[in-house]
């Protein structure tokens, strides 16, 4: 018995002398994700919860083995030991996915302040929150309560904060002003009125018609007055054709028309002017280039494709003449005609320009041959 007494004082003596350097340790593991700065009182919550969450993870009741009768009446229970305190300290922080790098360095700096809550306060009783963030340390106020001296937050006639439609500024902590911070759709001193492009519908704010600067109810025909890019035709505001004026955009860019506005955009680089993207909307070319099927080709370029559209024809002309001029059987010259139709059909679906279209345009610009 005094063999496993003596054992047992050895092995938590061993636990208390290593317990700083164990809780050290962990106060900067590596590979630990830094997170974005938050300010004292989010630091104090996040400490008071993971110390809340090891609290609960600890929860045994008693020292594992060993006679827990004698240990029961020798020292401390577990619920309030201290080796259960190092249990905790030693998990601090660590299941925390973010903010975990603020949780350690406040662990750090408040050490000696959770151990006199464990052992002088009842956490049965004492919230630790209240007792560390907004009482000892005075990072945080209690909620609804803002400022270095925690005033209330103001109420409205119907004694409800921000009319429960906003915020109050700083709430929990020692900054901020107490001024409402509304939610979208709401303003005013107590978020009581709608904001500028909002109305009221049975007590809530709704956003108006895109087509209104200011409204009185929804759609189009309720605006007070029309946004910009919008104007009124009888009563509705409906969307302004920008593009209709031919001067909105530069002679190099084309206009896209979108609601409320409109975007200039860049002709092809083989455009002088256009009516759209690509190639294949050009109106005007650049000097020695000549427009063709509303696409600009150079002069060199488009006398090469006449000649190429002549060589095709002789060639084509030629695989009908030996067709016709063949003795093969029926079938064959059947086979024949089927396989030289193909080969037609596939080199004139994969060009840009078929024959027959080259034909049209050559008769339509045959100065330029």
């Amino acid at each position: 018995m005094a063999i496993n007494i003596i054992s047992k004082l050895l092995i938590f003596s061993i636990v208390l002398t290593l317990r700083e350097q164990i809780t050290l340790g962990q106060k900067w593991p590596l590979g630990s994700k830094r997170s974005n700065k938050l300010n004292e009182c989010q630091r104090c919550k996040v400490l008071t919860d993971s110390f809340k969450t090891w609290i609960d993870k600890t929860s045994r009741g008693k020292h594992e083995g060993g006679d827990a009768a004698w240990e029961e009446a020798k020292l401390k229970s577990y619920a309030r030991s201290e080796m259960r305190l190092v249990e905790i300290q030693e998990g601090l922080c660590s299941e925390l996915k973010t903010h975990k790098d603020h949780c350690y360095a406040l662990a750090e700096e408040v050490e000696v302040v959770l151990e006199k809550w464990w052992i002088n306060e009842n956490y049965d009783e004492s919230d630790l929150y209240s007792w560390l963030c907004i009482e000892n340390l005075q990072y945080c106020c209690p909620p609804y309560h803002f400022g270095e001296a925690c005033n209330p937050c103001p109420l409205d006639s119907n004694n409800e904060i921000c009319g429960g439609m906003g915020n109050c500024d700083g709430d929990g902590t020692r900054k901020g002003t107490g001024k409402c911070i509304c939610k979208k759709g709401y303003a005013g001193d107590h978020c009581e009125v709608c904001a500028k492009n909002f109305y009221s519908s049975m007590n809530i704010c709704k956003p108006c018609n895109e087509a209104c600067n200011g409204c009185h109810s929804d759609g189009p025909d309720a605006c007070d007055e029309c946004a910009t890019g919008w104007s009124k035709e009888f009563g509705v505001c409906v969307d302004i054709n920008e593009c209709s004026e031919p001067s909105v955009c530069k002679s190099s860019d084309f206009c896209i028309n979108r609601k409320g506005s409109y975007d200039c955009k860049s002709c092809d680089r083989t455009c002088s002017t256009c009516v759209g993207p690509g190639p294949k909307n050009c109106t005007s070319c650049k000097p020695n280039d000549v427009l063709w099927s509303e696409q600009c080709i150079n002069n060199n370029k488009l006398k090469e494709l006449y000649r190429n559209a002549f060589i095709k024809t002789t060639f084509y002309v030629i695989c009908l003449c030996i067709l016709l001029m063949s003795t093969f059987r029926i079938s064959l010259a059947s086979l024949l005609a089927l396989a030289i139709s193909l080969g037609i059909y596939f080199i004139e679906s994969s060009s840009d320009f078929n024959l027959f279209f080259v034909y049209k345009q050559y008769y339509n610009n045959i100065s330029y041959f």
